[in-house]
C-alpha cells in the first residue's frame, strides 16, 4: 500500500535590506506588508521558515478534511 504525501507550492518572499536591517514580504505583495527589522539576514531566513512552515501545516489540515 502506498503512503499518500502533501505537496503545495508554498509562497515566496523577497529579503531587502536597509541599512543594517532586514525586512521580509510575500514576493506577490510588492513589498507592501512586511515584517521587521531583523537584526541579521539568519533571523530575517528563520522567521520566512517559521511562516512557510504555518502555511503548511493549515494547508495540510485543510486537504485532510
Amino acid at each position: 500500500m502506498r503512503k499518500s504525501s502533501d505537496v503545495f507550492a508554498l509562497k515566496s518572499y523577497t529579503v531587502r535590506k536597509t541599512g543594517k536591517l532586514f525586512f521580509v514580504s510575500p514576493t506577490a505583495n510588492g513589498g507592501q506588508r512586511r515584517s521587521g527589522p531583523y537584526a541579521s539576514l539568519q533571523r530575517a531566513t528563520i522567521a520566512i521558515a517559521r511562516k512557510l512552515q504555518r502555511e503548511f501545516t493549515r494547508r495540510s489540515k485543510r486537504s485532510a478534511l
